[in-house]
C-alpha cells in the first residue's frame, strides 16, 4: 500500500497532575515554561497565530497555549469540544486521558482544582457543559 494512502496515527496523551508536579506522558512540566518544553513534548505546532500574544496551537492534539511578553507559557489549553469555530480552537478534540493523581477524572466536572504551583481551570462558562480544561500556574499558591 502506498504510503500517502495511510491514516496517520494520533498519538494519544496521558496527562498526571498531582499536588507536586504535572507530567504528560513521560515528559514533567512546571508553568510557567518555555516554549521548548512544549515542543519537546508535542512537536513543532500545527499553527502559529500572532495578535496580542503569540499562539501556538496543536491541532491534531486538541492543545494551545499563548507565549506571552517575557517568553513564557502559563498554562496549556486542552479542547475536548470542536463545536466553537474560532480560529484559536484547535481542529480536533483532545482524546487522551487526564488524571489528578490516580482518579481519571477526563470527563469529570470541575471548576478549578488547586494543586499547588499548578491548578486546573475547566474551559467554558459555568451554566454549559466543560468543552475542555486549562492546566497551568496556580495564582492562588502561595510560597
Amino acid at each position: 500500500m502506498l504510503k500517502f494512502f495511510k491514516k496517520k496515527k494520533q498519538k494519544e496523551f496521558t496527562i498526571n497532575c498531582a499536588t507536586d508536579y504535572l507530567k504528560i506522558n513521560e515528559y514533567l512540566l512546571d508553568f510557567p515554561c518555555k516554549d521548548s518544553d512544549l515542543l519537546a513534548v508535542f512537536g513543532e505546532p500545527t499553527r502559529k497565530i500572532s495578535s496580542s500574544n503569540e499562539y501556538l496551537i496543536w491541532d491534531e492534539y486538541g492543545f494551545l497555549c499563548s507565549v506571552n511578553d517575557n517568553n513564557q507559557i502559563v498554562s496549556l489549553r486542552v479542547y475536548q469540544g470542536t463545536n466553537n469555530p474560532s480560529e484559536y480552537v484547535p481542529q480536533k478534540s483532545f482524546s487522551g486521558k487526564l488524571f489528578l493523581e490516580e482518579d481519571d477524572i477526563t470527563f469529570n466536572e470541575f471548576s478549578k482544582i488547586g494543586l499547588g504551583k499548578i491548578a486546573i481551570h475547566r474551559l467554558g462558562s459555568e451554566n454549559e457543559t466543560r468543552f475542555g480544561f486549562s492546566i497551568g500556574v496556580n495564582n492562588d499558591y502561595k510560597v
